[in-house]
C-alpha cells in the first residue's frame, strides 16, 4: 500500500488548481487590503466585500466537490451566529424618523420581544456578509490546502508585504511626513503609520505578521542536511523580524510596544531553550551561545531604541502628563467611562445584544460623557472589542464568535506536530485577542483578515502534518 506521504504528493490537476486559486485569493485579499489604507476607506470596504464574496463562492464550490462534505463540524458556531444575526435583522428595535431632510433614529420595542433584535438591520446585514466573507475566505486554506510548502510561501509573501509597508512607514516617519504617502494624503489624526490611518491598527497588523515571520524563522533554523544557518533563510527572516519590531515603537503605539515586548520575551525564552538543548545534545558548552544571544538581543534593542528615541521620549512625556491628569479628575479618564457605559449598554440586553455593528448608533443612549460646552462626544468604537461584541451580540453571540475560532482549532491534528509555524501564527492571534481587551484592532479590516488568515493557516498546517512535502 502507498504511504500517506506518497499519496499526498500525487495531487490531481483539479486539486492543484484549487490550491492555487485559494492561495491567490487569500493573498490578494490580505495584501490588497493592507495597501488600501487598511480597508478603512469606503471604496476599499466595497472592494473587500466584493472580493470576499468570491471567497464564499470558492468555499461553496470546494465543499460541494464529490470527495468532500460540508464542514459543519468546524463551522456550526458560524452558522449559529448567522442565524442569530439574521433573526435580529427581521426584528428591528429602532425606527427611522426624517425631520427637515435629516434622518434620526428612535428606540422602539421590537416586534418579537425576547428574540434577537437589531437597532440597524441594514448595518447588521452588511457587517454579517463581510464577516462571513473574510472567515470563509480564510477557512478555504484549511478546506483546500494540503501542502505545507505552499502555506509557507503564502506566509512569506504576506511577511514580505508587511516589511515593504514597514519600510514605507519608516521613511515617512524619518522625513517627518504629516500625512500618508509622504504627506500626499491627509489623515484625520496625527497618529498614523505606513498606509494605516491609526497607529494601533498598524501595531496589531505588525504583531500578526511578526508571528508569521517568527514561525518561518524557527522553521528555517532546523538546519537541513548540508546547509548551515548562514546559507539558509534564517538571516533574511531575522532581518524581516527586526524591521517589523522596530516599527511598533516608531509608530508611537505604546500598547503595541508593550505587547511586542511580551511576545519577544516568549520568543527569547524559546530560542534560548532551543539553543541550550542543541548544545547539550552536541556535548558542547552553553556559555558561549547564551552570551552571544544575550549580546545580540541587547544590540538589537539598543538599535531599535536609538532609531525611535525621539518618538519614545515624546510618548513617555505624554504618558506622564496623562497619568498626572488622571489623578486630578473625578473619574479616571474618558476611556474608563466609555467602558462603564458600554457595560451598561450590554446589561440592558445581555443575551442577544443590540445588533451586530450597531454600537455607534446605540451607544448614544448610554453615553454619559459631556464636554465643557455641553455637547456629547461620539464614539464609533468602544476601544475594547470584547465589550463591544458583548454589547452588540450579547453573551450568546460572543460565545459563538469565540467558538468560531476555537472549534476548528480543537479539531486540528495536534498529535505529533512539533513545527513552530502554527504555534507562532496562533501566538500572533493570541496577542491580538489580548490587544482587543483595551483597543479595537478587530475593527480594522486588514487586521481582521490577518487574524483569521493566521488562525486557519495554522489549522491547515497542523492538518497537513508530516504527509506534506518538506514538512
Amino acid at each position: 500500500m502507498k504511504s500517506e506521504a506518497s499519496r499526498s504528493r500525487q495531487h490531481s490537476p483539479v486539486t492543484s488548481i484549487w490550491e492555487t486559486l485559494v492561495i491567490v485569493h487569500v493573498g490578494v485579499l490580505i495584501i490588497g487590503t493592507s495597501w488600501a489604507y487598511g480597508g478603512q476607506v469606503d471604496w476599499a470596504r466595497t472592494a473587500i466585500h466584493g472580493w470576499s464574496v468570491i471567497g464564499i463562492g470558492i468555499f461553496v464550490a470546494a465543499s460541494l466537490r464529490r470527495e468532500r462534505r460540508f464542514p459543519w463540524r468546524d463551522l456550526w458556531p458560524l452558522l449559529a451566529f448567522d442565524v442569530l444575526v439574521g433573526l435580529s435583522c427581521l426584528n428591528p428595535s429602532f425606527r427611522t424618523i426624517t425631520f427637515q431632510g435629516e434622518a434620526f433614529f428612535e428606540l422602539v420595542d421590537p416586534r418579537w420581544p425576547g428574540l434577537p433584535s437589531s437597532a440597524r438591520p441594514d448595518l447588521s446585514a452588511t457587517a454579517l456578509l463581510l464577516w462571513n466573507g473574510i472567515i470563509l475566505s480564510a477557512y478555504n486554506l484549511s478546506l483546500v490546502i494540503r501542502n505545507r510548502r505552499l502555506l509557507r510561501r503564502l506566509l512569506a509573501a504576506i511577511v514580505i508585504n508587511a516589511v515593504a509597508l514597514a519600510i514605507l512607514g519608516t521613511l515617512a516617519k524619518l522625513t517627518r511626513a504629516d500625512g500618508l504617502w509622504f504627506g500626499a494624503v491627509a489623515t484625520p489624526q496625527s497618529y498614523f503609520f505606513a498606509t494605516f490611518v491609526y497607529h494601533n491598527h498598524w501595531a496589531a497588523f505588525t504583531l500578526l505578521n511578526l508571528g508569521a515571520c517568527l514561525g518561518l524563522l524557527f522553521h528555517a533554523d532546523r538546519k537541513p542536511e548540508g546547509r548551515d544557518t548562514r546559507h539558509s533563510q534564517v538571516p533574511a527572516a531575522l532581518v524581516a523580524a527586526l524591521v517589523l519590531i522596530a516599527t511598533i515603537p516608531l509608530s508611537e503605539s505604546r500598547s503595541g510596544s508593550a505587547l511586542a515586548i511580551l511576545l519577544l520575551g516568549g520568543v527569547g525564552i524559546h530560542f534560548l531553550r532551543r539553543k541550550i538543548r542543541r548544545q547539550r545534545e552536541a556535548g558542547r558548552s552553553i556559555a558561549a551561545p547564551v552570551a552571544g544571544i544575550s549580546l545580540g538581543a541587547i544590540l538589537a534593542l539598543g538599535a531599535i531604541g536609538y532609531l525611535a528615541r525621539d518618538v519614545i521620549r515624546q510618548r513617555a512625556a505624554l504618558t506622564v502628563s496623562q497619568v498626572t491628569a488622571m489623578r486630578t479628575e473625578d473619574t479616571l479618564n474618558s476611556r474608563l467611562t466609555v467602558y462603564r457605559d458600554t457595560w451598561r449598554m450590554a446589561e440592558a440586553r445581555p443575551w442577544f445584544g443590540w445588533g451586530f455593528d450597531t454600537y455607534g448608533d446605540v451607544f448614544r443612549i448610554f453615553n454619559s460623557q459631556r464636554s465643557v460646552e455641553g455637547w456629547t462626544p461620539y464614539y464609533r468604537e468602544a476601544h475594547n472589542d470584547w465589550l463591544q461584541f458583548l454589547s452588540e451580540t450579547g453573551w450568546v453571540g460572543l460565545a459563538l464568535l469565540v467558538l468560531t475560532g476555537a472549534v476548528p482549532l480543537w479539531r486540528a491534528r495536534w498529535q505529533g506536530s512539533r513545527s513552530p509555524v502554527p504555534r507562532y501564527l496562533l501566538a500572533g492571534c493570541a496577542t491580538i485577542l489580548v490587544y482587543a481587551a483595551f483597543e479595537f484592532p478587530l475593527a480594522n479590516p486588514s487586521v481582521l483578515i490577518g487574524f483569521w488568515t493566521s488562525l486557519f493557516a495554522a489549522r491547515a498546517y497542523l492538518d497537513a502534518g508530516s504527509a506534506s512535502p518538506a514538512a
